[in-house]
């Protein structure tokens, strides 16, 4: 088989600069991260409509992020093999179609497969935006990677916020949402199009259609190993909030409103985005250590609000998690993507995402779980208690490995 050669892309007539590629990228995963919680706010009318338990909310969930980890195990190189632009517009395709799935769903069984084709989509883009970013930002900076964590903060929080206002205040409440984002995803395809290619096509077909295996950097498994509790710490947080954090937030608030579902996760991945911005300038371990222990912090107060029935408490709370939450998600993926060689950025990449998507999808089952027979308030203290524990364990992990 004959090795993947990166070469440095150059503006074509009519076509988008590295500059402006970067950014485009960029702007194409927040999007990407949008589409992926802008049905949190929905789960709530979903129950009602075809009345399903908290434990199938969060297996909804779930399937999503087991399509995304089954991508990357599948597909994650394949940008390093066949070129990103190739595999960026399939996802494109695949996204557009789960969200009508999603849009026109008729019953629950709807749900899991809009979900899992949107987690395909998701995982197939992932990998190959991440190594996008790292192949157009400037030589020599961790812009790549700055950008990777606001972007998909800020989209995240997006996509809950302006679903919970449609939902609130639009017709169609299950349905707006999603032709929204069809129209935002088609409008991305052109843009997709008239990017430089960075990769260099030299493998064969029957090799690239191989399953392709996330990646370990020679020689750093111990220091990959490591690194990667800040993963684990920042996305069981994100998990839980996806999943769970919209119906903890409606219990809270009286009267119930939609909006309410989606300001939970917009204050924890709002806050994230704004403190990676903040704080870009900070090392990268140096920010693993301020993020733990703010997290830790801010899990303490959706605990106690929880239990104590404090709305004013809970998005305070959240809004201090997501502090920390962002800082200890900028300094793990900063070390980590810095292992990656050139020719190995999708393929580690991969493996990155791979490990978070596990963080998120387990833990949101088994608190779903508890959630089913215990309650949303003991299912929030044990996601607390857990999530702090690993947050205290990436701060050590920053000392073991340099």
């Amino acid at each position: 088989m004959t090795t993947t050669e990166l070469v440095r892309p150059r503006s074509r007539s009519g076509g988008l600069s590295r500059s402006a590629s970067f950014w485009f990228v960029g702007a194409l995963y927040a999007l990407f991260l949008m589409a992926s919680t802008a049905p949190s706010p929905m789960y709530s009318i979903y129950q009602q409509r075809w009345g399903f338990t908290t434990t199938v909310l969060t297996e909804v969930f779930a399937v999503y992020a087991v399509a995304i980890l089954a991508a990357l195990l599948l597909f994650g190189s394949l940008s390093d093999h066949i070129g990103r632009r190739p595999v960026l517009l399939v996802s494109l395709v695949l996204e557009i179609v789960s969200m009508l799935l999603l849009a026109f769903a008729p019953a629950v069984g709807w749900l899991y497969a809009g979900r899992a084709l949107q987690g395909l989509a998701t995982g197939v883009a992932t990998s190959a935006i991440s190594g996008s970013l790292l192949d157009f930002q400037r030589p020599g900076s961790n812009h790549g990677s700055l950008l990777n964590g606001v972007a998909a903060a800020f989209g995240m929080a997006l996509g809950s916020l302006l679903a919970g206002a449609l939902v609130q205040y639009v017709p169609g409440p299950t349905l707006t949402s999603y032709l929204l984002l069809v129209v935002g995803l088609a409008v991305a395809i052109p843009g997709v199009l008239a990017m430089p290619e960075p990769v260099a096509q030299r493998n064969k077909l029957r090799e690239v259609l191989r399953p392709q295996r996330p990646a370990v950097p020679a020689g750093k498994g111990l220091a990959f190993a490591l690194m990667a509790t800040t993963l684990l710490a920042s996305w069981i947080v994100g998990g839980m909030f996806m999943s769970l954090g919209p119906s903890v937030a409606k219990d809270l608030v009286e009267g119930s409103p939609y909006l309410i579902g989606g300001a939970a996760v917009a204050a924890l991945a709002g806050f994230g985005g704004l403190s990676q911005l903040v704080l870009s300038g900070v090392d990268s371990r140096r920010a693993v250590r301020i993020g733990g222990p703010v997290m830790v912090l801010g899990l303490a107060g959706v605990a106690t609000s929880t239990v104590e029935h404090q709305p004013v408490v809970f998005f305070t709370a959240a809004a201090v998690l997501g502090t920390g939450w962002g800082v200890m998600f900028m300094g793990g993926m900063r070390m980590l993507t810095g292992l990656a060689s050139p020719e190995h950025r999708a393929g580690t990449s991969a493996l990155i995402y791979v490990v978070a998507y596990l963080s998120a999808s387990v833990p949101s089952v088994v608190l779903g779980v508890v959630s089913t027979f215990f309650g949303l308030t003991a299912a929030t203290v044990v996601f607390a208690s857990a999530a702090a524990l690993f947050a205290a364990l990436a701060v050590v992990s920053t000392y073991l490995h340099r």
